[in-house]
């Protein structure tokens, strides 16, 4: 496993400042919206205004013969473009093309594209294209997708499920027939990712060279799905990744419009841009949760739970996305237990299609969902069971001693701070709680605590996501003579930080200062091949292949500098980027005297050495499953953070609205490479795991149409709405990854859904809410605390609307 060796680490934990800021703040980033390229064509694409119809006829006559129109384009003018490869063997296949072809099935679909001189003229002439559909109903929930006799999206399936694993386990049956149990029902609405950058393409062929230019998360496995669907070859295709503003896992899916821009070039022989807007971001960008996960369990008198049975079901909209967003399904049926000795578990996973914009990744990936799940079923098998709910909690966390914990789903709990962060958590909720009752709330104004405890997979295998891609990464490093370094990696810099972590890695690993690091990221052509960002794994895997390649390269200086010095190369050592004779100082050489030895004046190199000074090298995670067992069970992640979160809610009575007034995180990412990056990403993560407790939902009419299709209507919570967070770290090493470290980038995102409902429940335990949903609202909230009245008076209850958090 790649260590520091003999090293002394000067920047590893210390708070590096973001070498990144300066730029981005002072308004020289360049992102994709920037490029502007001599000729350039812009280009806009006509979206399906209807969710689910036949595609009968595209008209350009009109839009042609607007001004500055070059050139329209429907699917059946693609020549030479293929569908997009369905790579998962174990769901329906969905056989995308980059426009639709005979039906939509979504609004927001792309049916066509114009290309004109510039943006106003394409949008313009974009409305005079005419599409005649024939309407179809539309399916626009997971009851739907399943209801006998319900339309169908894809003809050729018997059904509306494109992938169904069910499970039975003979020992869950047995023990849930002959125990006490409990049942719930549990949902996370649809979200929409929303990175402060919107998507955004711009393509030009040169000399028969295609660059590509994307705001996207995964350059390289871009550039291997544009030659597999343009039918091209690979090494024609350079792929680069300028700024990007925010991904959150919405810019690792492989889009129709980079395909078709990319085509655009190549056919009109003009470079051609496309910037997404935001409305368009919000009808057809992927979208993400839309989960129910339905819970049965057995538990023991003290309230430990002792077999669950899961159904988790997904609706992942049209399901037209490559990579498919299926997966997310799978993490949540991974997470229900993972954070808890729970012996005996089984898990059936569905996911269905609607008529609605499809499922990806986003931020969390199926944890907060299945954490949201957990945690409010363990609260109410502790009311049941007569138990206090933190007290049944304790029962099944897990100890020190119970490391590596093997779940009954395969996963391999490596090592985290479980019982400890838990407590850390509860212990400042409570103080928190006792000081906010010493203020005056008002007679209708209730306080809550609420908690979680969680496990975060970290540096997972892409291979149950893509059926194709697997986990490894690349980085290369290479000396100049003057002693500069540059490190190039295959992962991408999305705002968290990256670049700062791998020039502190890098400066570390070669004892030279960080501002002599020139680190290269999101370019194919200058990069090894790599998987890019996304699932909590950069800093584990480019540390592990920086490391690498930095003991190559430092052996290969030992010699040289021996040579130079006259010395035995075993005599030889590294201290603070100089090379002298164990046990005296001088003399004593540099990288630059080593670096024009091997680069410039190689009449100086020793006998046997080669030219050059820089090495590649690749880092494999470890314990890594990317197929299940034959009883389906797998480990999908090298290495398990984890977690506790508490905080504390106000709850008014009368209007129903949520107040969060303290929300404390106790997090353990292993050993911390930069605390001032990893609390930016907590920061970060929380805050959108509070949007999608209380604000953020996609909302359909009857017909299909998106009711939230601009930040008038999806509602983003502000700085007022996020409150000042306690963050405390925790440092569990993981014992198989380099240096220790863990994923961070997600964690924050997992708790606060749960953390809130847990709180707001709390808040109205007298009333007898029960909170079973989010996002809760204030309407929402007012019905479940009607209908919890109305139950105490044995009334029947208005039933609550879709998407409500229902009592």
């Amino acid at each position: 496993m790649p260590d520091w060796g003999d090293l002394v680490p000067r920047l590893f934990g210390a708070r590096v400042e973001r070498r990144e800021d300066a730029a981005l703040l002072t308004g020289q980033g360049r992102y994709v919206a920037d490029i502007r390229l001599p000729g350039m064509l812009e280009a806009t694409f006509v979206r399906s205004h209807v969710a689910h119809a036949e595609l009968r006829r595209v008209d350009f006559s009109s839009a042609l013969k607007a001004p500055g129109v070059v050139a329209a384009f429907a699917a059946a003018d693609l020549t030479g473009v293929r569908e997009f490869p369905d790579y998962i063997s174990w769901q329906r296949e969905v056989r995308q093309f980059p426009l639709q072809r005979d039906r939509v099935r979504y609004v927001g679909a792309p049916v066509a594209v114009v290309v004109a001189s510039n943006r106003y003229e394409a949008e313009d002439a974009a409305e005079l294209v005419e599409v005649d559909y024939a309407e179809l109903p539309a399916v626009l929930s997971i009851e739907e997708a399943l209801a006998p006799g319900a339309p169908r999206l894809f003809e050729e399936w018997p059904d509306n499920k494109v992938m169904d694993l069910p499970e039975h386990d003979p020992e869950v049956d047995r023990i849930l027939a002959s125990s006490p149990t409990v049942s719930g029902r549990y949902r996370m609405q649809r979200q929409a990712p929303c990175p402060m950058e919107t998507r955004g393409v711009v393509a030009e062929l040169v000399h028969g060279r295609l660059t590509v230019w994307s705001s996207q998360q995964s350059p390289h496995i871009l550039r291997t799905t544009l030659a597999t669907v343009l039918g091209i070859p690979e090494s024609t295709i350079r792929v680069v990744t300028p700024d990007i503003g925010g991904g959150f896992g919405g810019k690792t899916h492989q889009y129709p419009e980079e395909v078709v821009v990319a085509w655009l070039a190549m056919r009109l022989r003009r470079p051609v841009r496309w910037i997404e807007d935001r409305a368009e971001h919000l009808v057809s960008a992927v979208q993400a949760r839309d989960e129910m996960i339905v819970l049965e369990g057995s538990y023991a008198p003290d309230g430990s739970i002792t077999a669950l049975r899961a159904e988790v079901i997904c609706d992942v909209g049209s399901g037209e996305i490559a990579m498919p967003g299926t997966c997310t399904s799978l993490v949540s049926a991974a997470c229900l237990t993972a954070a808890w000795k729970i012996p005996h578990y089984a898990t059936s996973v569905t996911c269905v299609v609607t008529n609605k914009t499809p499922s990806g990744a986003y931020r969390g990936f199926g944890a907060p969902e299945a954490v949201l799940a957990i945690e409010r079923f363990i609260s109410r098998v502790a009311l049941t069971a007569g138990v206090d709910p933190i007290e049944a909690r304790r029962k099944m966390i897990l100890d020190p001693e119970d490391l590596p914990y093997m779940q009954p789903s395969g996963n391999r709990i490596d090592s985290g701070s479980h019982r400890a962060a838990f407590e850390r958590a509860i212990e400042l909720g409570q103080a928190a709680l006792a000081r906010r009752r010493q203020e005056t709330a008002g007679d209708r104004v209730r306080l809550g605590l609420g908690y979680c405890q969680y496990v975060e997979p970290t540096v997972p295998s892409y291979f149950g996501t893509t059926g194709y891609w697997t986990a490894y990464d690349s980085s290369s490093i290479s000396i100049h003579p003057d002693g500069g370094v540059r490190v190039s990696c295959g992962v991408a810099a999305i705002g968290q930080g990256t670049e700062t972590t791998i020039a502190a890695v890098t400066a570390d690993a070669l004892q030279v200062p960080i501002e002599e690091v020139t680190v290269v990221v999101g370019d194919t052509d200058s990069c090894a091949y790599g998987l890019g960002s996304w699932g909590s794994r950069s800093a584990v895997v480019f540390t592990g292949s920086i490391l690498r390649a930095a003991e190559i390269v430092r052996q290969k200086a030992s010699k040289i500098a021996a040579s130079l010095l006259e010395a035995a190369e075993p005599d030889v050592v590294m201290e603070e980027g100089r090379f002298h004779v164990r046990g005296s100082s001088t003399p004593a050489v540099g990288w630059a005297d080593v670096a024009t030895a091997a680069c410039v004046r190689t009449i100086d190199l020793p006998d046997g050495v080669e030219p050059g000074l820089d090495a590649s090298a690749t880092y494999e995670p470890p314990n890594l499953d990317h197929r299940p067992d034959a009883e389906g069970r797998m480990n999908g992640a090298a290495t398990w953070a984890n977690g506790s979160h508490s905080g504390v809610v106000a709850v008014d009575l009368d209007t129903g609205g949520v107040r969060i007034l303290d929300y404390i995180v106790v997090h353990d990412c292993g050993r911390v490479i930069n605390p001032t990056i990893v609390e930016g990403q907590v920061h970060g993560a929380v805050a959108q795991g509070i949007a999608g407790a209380l604000y953020e939902q996609i909302v359909h009419d009857s017909g299909g149409q998106p009711q939230t299709a601009s930040f008038m209507d999806y509602l983003l919570p502000s700085a007022t709405e996020v409150p000042r967070l306690v963050v405390e770290h925790f440092e569990s090493p993981a014992p198989e990854t380099p240096l220790g470290i863990k994923g961070v980038g997600e964690a924050g995102t997992i708790g606060p859904g749960a953390v809130i409902a847990n709180a707001v429940s709390d808040a109205l335990s007298e009333l007898g809410v029960d909170i079973t949903e989010t996002p809760i609202t204030n309407r929402s909230l007012l019905r479940a605390i009607a209908a919890a009245g109305a139950s105490r008076r044995g009334a029947s209850p208005e039933e609550p609307s879709g998407g409500d958090a229902a009592a």
